[in-house]
């Protein structure tokens, strides 16, 4: 997958999640939902574990158990239960070495890359974690637009110094006019959501660039989703930083 291509599938997933979260924290459970389902089926090809479909199937599930745990919870903060998905996703992980062996030499890798995939897809739960937060839930669109902007700004040249610098003035740009644009959101905590979003986008991006493209569609949307959902967390923190 050409970097384009994964950056015009970033800034749709984006936009996806930006959409889901002006409509509400039901329509953005919903689209988190779908976004750590499709990162699941590629994710164990793109960092190459050896039992895929038990990784997906572990992977899946645990996103799954995140996002409950944020939406049933009644009190925040909302991210207090969601270790217990992180422990339960490595201990499955662990669990399926013992009774579904990976190939020689591929164990370490098998469970690294779980234990990995846990972080990404729990980092997507805390985008309805930031929703749920009472004055952050305007962070949400604001994250999202900067995340679009940054991830097409990311490939916008040649030269990747140049695009890292574009990146994080775009999305630094865009926090800040929407934060403008929200009476109930102060102007410098869209920028710093925007330049944290930017941030996670480049470092993602270069680390991609030194990797070998993948030749499949699952681990290339897989790749190209991974910043969406990793940006939930930063999200979610800088909320309660500067908002509560």
């Amino acid at each position: 997958m050409i970097p384009t291509t994964r950056a015009t599938i970033t800034a749709a997933a984006a936009a996806l999640v930006g959409v889901a979260g002006y409509l509400g924290t039901r329509y953005l459970a919903v689209a988190v939902l779908a976004l750590i389902t499709l990162t699941a089926l590629g994710w164990p090809a793109l960092l190459r574990a050896s039992r895929k479909r038990h990784a997906t199937v572990i992977l899946t599930v645990g996103g799954a158990l995140a996002l409950a745990a944020i939406a049933l919870g009644r009190t925040a903060p909302h991210l207090r239960h969601v270790v217990a998905a992180v422990a339960l996703m490595v201990i499955a992980a662990l669990v399926s070495e013992v009774f579904f062996a990976s190939a020689r030499g591929r164990t370490v890798t098998s469970v690294a890359a779980v234990a990995a995939g846990a972080i990404v897809v729990t980092s997507g739960a805390a985008w309805l974690a930031a929703a749920r937060t009472h004055g952050s839930e305007d962070l949400v669109v604001a994250g999202a637009v900067a995340l679009a902007a940054s991830s097409v700004a990311a490939v916008s040249t040649p030269n990747p110094h140049l695009n890292t610098i574009i990146a994080l003035v775009a999305g630094t740009g865009f926090g800040l006019g929407t934060g403008y644009l929200f009476p109930d959101l102060v102007w410098y905590a869209g920028g710093f959501v925007g330049f944290l979003c930017a941030v996670i986008v480049t470092l993602l991006q270069e680390l991609y660039r030194r990797e070998p493209r993948p030749r499949d569609w699952m681990p290339g949307i897989a790749s190209a989703l991974s910043p969406v959902l990793a940006a939930g967390a930063l999200v979610y923190i800088a909320g309660r930083l500067l908002i509560g």
